[in-house]
Order: C-alpha cells, then structure tokens, then sequence
C-alpha cells in the first residue's frame, strides 16, 4: 500500500469524515488514497490553502471533532500559518498535512533551490503544538497516532504532519490492520480538580452576596452548557460570557446579561462590576473580554477554572485555582455543593431593564439611519433567527455587532467567531466547514464587513459547487471601520489607506452562482431574509450601512 493510501486509511479510522485542502503534486498521494475510502471520507476543494485551514477550524469547533486540512510544499504550507495560528490561540485542534519535498534533495531545500523548497517546518514552531516529518514511512501509524493524541489532550492545537513526496508514493508492506482508535474526539482526556481548592471555591461562591459566572470558549470545548446552567441554578448567580463563550448559556434567561468586554454590552459590564465573587469557566481572560484587564477588577474575589495551568493566574494572580476540564470541574464545585438553593441579593430585574433598555434604544427599527446603521440590522436579523441557525462571524467589528444583538434563546446555538488570532477572513471558510459539519442541514448567517469578506470572496464557489446553506449577511459601508475610527480620534482625521472604491458584492456572488441581494432598508432586509429563511444552496445579502458606528464598548459605558 502507498503511504498516501495507508494516511488516507489511518484518518479514516480515527474517525476523520473531512479533509479541506487544495491540491498539488506532491499531495496527490494522500488524495489517490481517499477516493479509495469514498464513502467514509471526503475531500473539500476549497480555493485556497488559508480558507482550508479555517474550514478545518470551524468543523473542529462544531463536531467536537479533529480538524484536518492539507497543502502543498512551500507556497501552500505559508498560507497556513494564519489559520494554525487561529487555531492555537483559540485552542482549536487540529492537523494540518503538508507535503515536502523528496528525502534526496534535501541539499537542494535552502531558498527553493529544489523547486518551492524552504525551511517549512521552523515557521509552524510558534503556531502549532507539535511539528513532525515523516523520514521512515513504518513510522507513520505510530507518528499519526501521536498527532492525534497531541493535538486532542491538554490544551487542544493544531499539529503539522509534513511528509515528502517520496515517502508519500513509497509502496510499503504495513505489518497488520487499522486499529481503530477514533482519536480525533476531543477533549480526549478530562482531568478533576484539586478537592481542596474545590472545597475554598465552594465555600466562597456559598458566601457570596453577587455571585457571577464568566463563561468563555473552554466550555464550547469542554460540552458542559448543562453544568453551567445548573451551577447558575444552585448559587443563584449572574452570568455573562466572553465573545468565544457566547451560545453556551441561554441568553433569554432574566440572569444571563450576555457578552462581556470591548465587544460586549454595557448591562455585562455593571454586572461584572458589582459581583463579589467570580467564576471564571474556560476562560483565558484575555484583553478584549476584560477591558485590558481592567474587568473583572483585581480586588474582585476570583475563582479560576481552566485546563491549562499557564492560563490560571496569568492576569489575575490572587485567584483561587480550579486546574481541571470544565466539565469535570463543574460537577466537582456541584457534588461539593450538595443540594439546595443559593441566597443572593442581586437586583436582576434592574439589570434586565438597563439591558432592555440599552438593546431597544441601539436595535430601535424607528431609527434605522441612512445609510443603515448595523444596530438594527442586527435587530431584524435577530428577530428573524431560527433556533437551529448556525451563526459565523468574520473578524474586527463583524463580530462585536453579532455578539452584542444576537440573542439566544436556546444553548443549541452555536455562534463561531475567531477570538484567537481574530485575522480577516475567516468567516466564508469557517461557514463552510460549518455547514458540512452540520450534513448541509442548517442554515448558517455568516456576518461579514466587506473588508473582511473580500479576503476570502472566492469561497463563494465552494458554497455554490456544494450547495450549503450559507446565508452571508455582508455589512458594506466600502471602508475598514476599525482603522478609520481610530485615524478619527488619534490621528487627526488623517484618513489613509482605509476607504475602497464601491464593489457590489450581490452583483459579485450572482457571478459565483449564489444569489445576490443589496439592501438599503430594513423591510428589504426582512423580505430577503424571509426569502432565505429556508435555503437551498447559497445566498449574500449585501447591507449598504453607516461607516461610522463602532460595537466598541468603554469601560465607564453603563458603569
């Protein structure tokens, strides 16, 4: 058997159902060996080596799943250093197989002398768990076993499989079958708590006058929306989340106050600011969900529950520590707890009305400017949303109009948006390989400026040649939002490189194949969205809004 072939076999019994990539000679190995699995896997054509690794991401997010993807030596494998490193600060993981160039030449490798051959593998050092090259083609099952375990234990990442074109086509007698492991599941093992530090924690969260859960992605990967709800329960807490911890509680509930930080709402804020005891639940506690580390303050009584060590402490160092997976953690605070009903003073009511109050005012369809402003577009998006909708935001203010209006009311939701490395571009492929991780069921709203959906437009193909339901909802006010509010308020209004000239993207995705609408109002919004609201194959709305309303919240907003 090709070492092509026995790869193609080992991802199929680790379960592995999608492979993102695109294609060139020296990966040709690996695709001969998946037609020879039809049925079992499926190779996904995108157009190009960054929206594959961001496909492979956002299917790893949704299934639960190792992501995989696959380049080409050389000009495929830099164009994955962008979605590793999505995936290796988003704690995403997955495995990304890239060719090289044969064994013999290996003289030739420095500055493609040996055709597009570079020094490939040192530049994944910073953006992957573990990089390994396959030298002997008997130590494949082994190496893929290992990538496998890497890349699904501990803090999750991605791996980099490099194999030489050589090793590839090499024909090799493997000694045996299969064994079937189904290695890509993740978390593959989960860890518990320290009981003493288990025990301060519930003594402090039992005491506590304003208890509050801060949520973040860890629980997306951890699967515990359950625990969470019923450790709200039990000690009658608040809860908000960050972006990445968004759809993992109930947002409709009268103690769920929604997203947190600079891309959140100011009712999370003041409720952040009045707790006194913090639990933070998969949560690294990074910049933007904390207002640079300003909230939840210092002084506050925080309780950190997290599986990577590193994380624990790393801006709040007086916190209590919970090392463990969210999950097991969870049900050691719950058992610790025992029965019974938490008693809290927390005026939750007050908090919901200055949240009511606060969304009815920005979303208020009454005043939808001219052009629209995003508020409310995402007011009649929300308005219209289905409970098995899948939600995938591109980067930069794309993601805070979403995460601040859309509201869930069943944990079902899934909302995906790239909070690790937050580079643009990443919503058309991550629709994608949301959709397939779905069986093309779903619908998927992908939220998108038009800066960002022009870094991957091209992946409107993939859409139309599969026919997912991929409904992109494209915010177009022909300017990078972002970099022109700052150039306003630091740099003297000294507009530079931040305005493009006029693309009409439903023109654009009518050439693709998908259907293209323009709105300017919010009736015409509703009209297409009803249109969509069941689709078959692709759709873009393209929304001509206001350029200068920003989702950036202050600190002192609300506070």
């Amino acid at each position: 058997m090709q070492v092509g072939s026995r790869l193609a076999q080992l991802l199929v019994e680790n379960g592995v159902k999608h492979v993102f990539g695109v294609p060139g000679g020296q990966t040709l190995p690996l695709y001969e060996g998946i037609s020879r699995f039809q049925g079992r896997i499926e190779h996904v054509l995108m157009r190009d080596e960054r929206s594959a690794g961001f496909a492979a991401d956002a299917y790893a997010r949704c299934t639960g799943r190792v992501g995989v993807c696959d380049a080409t030596v050389g000009p495929g494998a830099t164009n994955f250093l962008s979605p590793l490193a999505e995936a290796y600060c988003a704690s995403i993981p997955m495995l990304a197989v890239i060719a090289d160039v044969a064994r013999g030449v290996e003289h030739r490798r420095i500055r493609g002398n040996a055709s597009q051959a570079m020094e490939q593998m040192d530049m994944f050092k910073s953006v992957s768990k573990w990089q390994v090259r396959v030298t002997d083609p008997y130590s494949l099952d082994a190496i893929v076993d290992q990538a496998f375990r890497v890349a699904t234990t501990g803090r999750p990442g991605p791996v980099v499989l490099c194999v030489p074109v050589d090793v590839a086509r090499a024909d090799v007698d493997f000694d045996g079958p299969v064994n079937s492991r189904d290695g890509a599941i993740y978390p593959r093992f989960r860890s518990a708590p320290d009981p003493q530090q288990v025990q301060h924690a519930a003594q402090l969260l039992n005491g506590a006058a304003k208890p509050l859960l801060l949520v973040g992605g860890g629980v997306h990967i951890s699967r515990c929306s359950e625990q969470v709800e019923r450790l709200r329960a039990r000690i009658g807490a608040a809860a908000i989340t960050t972006i990445s911890g968004k759809g993992t509680v109930v947002e409709s509930h009268p103690q769920v106050f929604g997203v947190t930080g600079g891309f959140g709402n100011p009712a999370a804020s003041a409720v952040c600011k009045e707790a006194d005891v913090i639990l933070m639940v998969g949560c690294k506690a990074g910049q933007v969900a904390t207002f640079n580390y300003a909230s939840p303050r210092q002084d506050q009584t925080i309780i950190h529950l997290e599986s990577d060590g590193e994380e624990i402490g790393r801006n709040y160092p007086d916190c209590v520590p919970l090392l463990a997976d969210a999950k097991l953690g969870l049900e050691a605070l719950l058992a610790e707890l025992g029965d019974g009903q938490g008693s809290t003073v927390w005026d939750f009511a007050a908090h919901k009305a200055a949240f009511d109050e606060w969304y009815s005012t920005q979303t208020d369809p009454e005043n939808p400017g001219t052009p629209l402003r995003p508020q409310p577009v995402v007011g009649v998006v929300n308005d219209m949303l289905n409970d098995d909708d899948l939600v995938v935001c591109d980067a930069s203010l794309a993601s805070g109009w979403a995460s601040q209006y859309l509201q869930f009311s069943s944990v079902q939701n899934r909302f995906l948006a790239p909070r690790g490395l937050a580079g643009l571009g990443w919503g058309s492929p991550a629709a994608i390989g949301a959709s397939l991780a779905t069986g093309g069921v779903n619908r998927v709203l992908q939220f998108a400026g038009d800066g960002g959906f022009s870094f991957s437009v091209q992946e409107l193909e993939v859409m139309a040649r599969l026919k997912l339901p991929v409904v992109s909802v494209i915010l177009n006010n022909d300017t990078l939002g972002w970099i022109k509010h700052v150039q306003r308020d630091h740099y003297d209004k000294n507009y530079v490189s931040t305005d493009y000239a006029h693309v009409d993207f439903a023109t654009v995705a009518q050439g693709f194949g998908v259907r293209g609408y323009t709105v300017t109002t919010l009736d015409e919004l509703r009209e297409a969205l009803a249109k969509e609201a069941r689709p078959e194959g692709p759709a873009v709305i393209e929304v001509i809004s206001d350029q200068w309303e920003s989702p950036v919240q202050e600190l002192s907003y609300g506070t």
